[in-house]
C-alpha cells in the first residue's frame, strides 16, 4: 500500500511539472534585450499669474507699460531621448522643443540638446564618456551646492530633467568588503569658450572636477574638488544615512575660494566686496505610519543679501522710478548678474509634505510645501494636485502664493498668486 501510495505521488508530481511546463513557457527571444531604447514625452502646460502691481521688481519690468492684473502663459514641450549599444559603446541623445506664448503677444521657440554623449565601457570597473552630459551630484531636495558640474534644480519642479554640459567624465567604481563596502572616483572636464558651455564659467576657461564616492558602513559620503586654470576655486562634501529605515538624514557643504558679492549701498551705489564663501545645506526625509513623507531642509547661501542689501535694492528701484531715472541701467544689469539664483538671500527653511491616495482616492498625489527666509521673513507657499490614473498620462495642478512685507523677496514678486496646470503625455 505505501509503495502504491508513493507511485501515486510520483505520477502527481510528473504531471504537475508537465502542465507547468506548458502554462510557463518562455520565449527567450522576447527578454532579449535590445539594442536601442527611446521614449518620448509631450507636455501642455497653462499658467496664470495674479500680477503684484506695487512690487518694484513689476514696475521694472513692465515700465511704460499698460497695468496688467492677470499673465496668461502657455507651454508645449516635446521631449525625445533615445539611446543605441553596440558592443561596449552606447551613445544617448536627449533632445527638446518648447514653444511658449504670453498673453503680451510674446511667442518664443526654445530647441535644446539636453545630452548627447558617447558611453564607453573600458573595463568592468572602468567608464569614459564625452559629450554632453546632465550630471547630478548632492544629497539635498530642493538645493545642491555641491553640483559643480550640473545645474541647480528649479524648485517648482526639482524632479525635472537638467540640461547638461559638454565634458570629458571617467568613471572607476570598485565594491569592496569590510567597513568599505563600495568607492568610487570621477575625474571630469569642462572647457570654456566662445562657443562651449559658454553659461559654465563667465570667461574661457579649463576646468577640472573630481568626485570621489565612498560607502562607509551604510553611510553614503561623497568628497568634491573643483579646479578652474590649475588654480583651486572650491572644495566640497556630502553624505547620507539611514538612521531608521523610514528615516534619512542629509548634508552638504561647499567652501569656495574668493567670490565676488555685489550689493547696493545706502547711496545706491554698487559695492563689491571679495571673500571666502561658505554655502551648506541640511535636512531629513521621514515616512510617517501614514505612508506621509515629510521633508524638512535649511539652507545657506553665504554670497547672498542681507535684509538690510535687499531693501536697499528696492529703495534704489523706487528712486530710479520716481526721480532718478539714470539709475535704471545700473539696476537693470545688475538684475541680470545677480538676481539669477533661486535664493536671492541666505538663510532658508523648506518643508514638504506629500500623501498618496488620502481617503483611499485612487491615483492621486497631494502635496504642500514651503519656503521661509529667516532674513525677512517672507515666504513662497504652493501645493500640488497630480492624477495618474490613465496609463501614461499624468494630471498635475499646481499652486504658489507670495507673502511678505514691503522690500523683501517674496513680498515683491512680481506675481503673487499663480496657478499652473500640466498634462503630460509619455510614449
Amino acid at each position: 500500500m505505501r509503495r502504491y501510495n508513493q507511485l501515486i505521488i510520483c505520477v502527481f508530481l510528473i504531471l504537475i511539472s508537465h502542465l507547468s511546463a506548458q502554462d510557463y513557457s518562455f520565449d527567450f527571444e522576447e527578454f532579449e534585450k535590445k539594442s536601442y531604447e527611446y521614449v518620448g514625452t509631450f507636455q501642455l502646460q497653462s499658467d496664470i499669474s495674479d500680477l503684484n502691481n506695487s512690487s518694484g521688481l513689476y514696475r521694472l519690468s513692465f515700465l511704460n507699460k499698460e497695468d496688467k492684473e492677470f499673465l496668461d502663459s502657455y507651454f508645449a514641450s516635446l521631449q525625445l531621448r533615445g539611446s543605441y549599444e553596440i558592443s561596449n559603446f552606447k551613445f544617448s541623445l536627449d533632445l527638446k522643443d518648447k514653444l511658449s506664448y504670453t498673453s503680451n503677444d510674446d511667442f518664443e521657440n526654445n530647441f535644446s540638446t539636453y545630452e548627447a554623449f558617447l558611453n564607453t565601457t573600458l573595463s568592468t570597473n572602468f567608464d569614459f564618456q564625452v559629450g554632453k552630459k546632465s550630471v547630478k551630484w548632492g544629497k539635498g531636495y530642493i538645493w545642491n551646492p555641491v553640483s559643480f558640474v550640473g545645474r541647480q534644480k528649479d524648485i517648482n519642479d526639482v524632479d525635472a530633467g537638467l540640461e547638461g554640459f559638454w565634458m570629458f567624465k571617467l568613471s572607476y567604481v570598485k565594491s569592496l568588503s569590510g567597513i568599505l563596502q563600495n568607492f568610487s572616483i570621477s575625474p571630469v572636464i569642462i572647457p570654456v569658450t566662445k562657443e562651449l558651455n559658454e553659461d559654465f564659467q563667465p570667461e574661457e576657461s579649463f576646468n577640472f572636477i573630481l568626485n570621489s564616492y565612498f560607502l562607509i558602513k551604510d553611510t553614503d559620503l561623497d568628497f568634491y574638488l573643483f579646479m578652474k586654470d590649475d588654480t583651486f576655486k572650491k572644495f566640497g562634501t556630502d553624505f547620507s544615512r539611514n538612521i531608521l529605515p523610514n528615516w534619512e538624514i542629509h548634508a552638504e557643504f561647499v567652501f569656495e575660494k574668493e567670490v565676488v558679492k555685489n550689493s547696493f549701498n545706502s547711496d545706491f551705489i554698487v559695492e563689491s566686496i571679495t571673500e571666502d564663501s561658505h554655502d551648506y545645506l541640511f535636512g531629513t526625509r521621514i515616512l510617517l505610519e501614514t505612508n506621509t513623507t515629510v521633508i524638512l531642509e535649511y539652507l545657506h547661501n553665504d554670497s547672498g543679501l542681507d535684509e538690510k542689501q535687499m531693501s536697499n535694492f528696492f529703495d534704489a528701484v523706487d528712486s530710479a522710478l520716481s526721480e532718478n531715472p539714470a539709475l535704471l541701467p545700473i539696476i537693470k544689469n545688475y538684475q541680470i548678474e545677480n538676481f539669477n539664483s533661486q535664493y536671492l538671500m541666505r538663510d532658508y527653511i523648506y518643508t514638504k509634505l506629500s500623501h498618496p491616495e488620502p481617503f483611499d482616492i485612487l491615483y492621486f498625489t497631494p502635496s504642500i510645501f514651503v519656503l521661509y527666509n529667516l532674513n525677512d521673513n517672507s515666504r513662497m507657499i504652493g501645493g500640488e494636485f497630480n492624477y495618474s490614473r490613465f496609463e501614461n498620462l499624468n494630471l498635475k495642478l499646481k499652486y504658489n502664493s507670495m507673502f511678505g512685507e514691503e522690500n523683501s523677496e517674496f513680498g515683491e514678486k512680481i506675481s503673487s498668486n499663480k496657478i499652473s496646470f500640466l498634462m503630460e503625455f509619455v510614449f
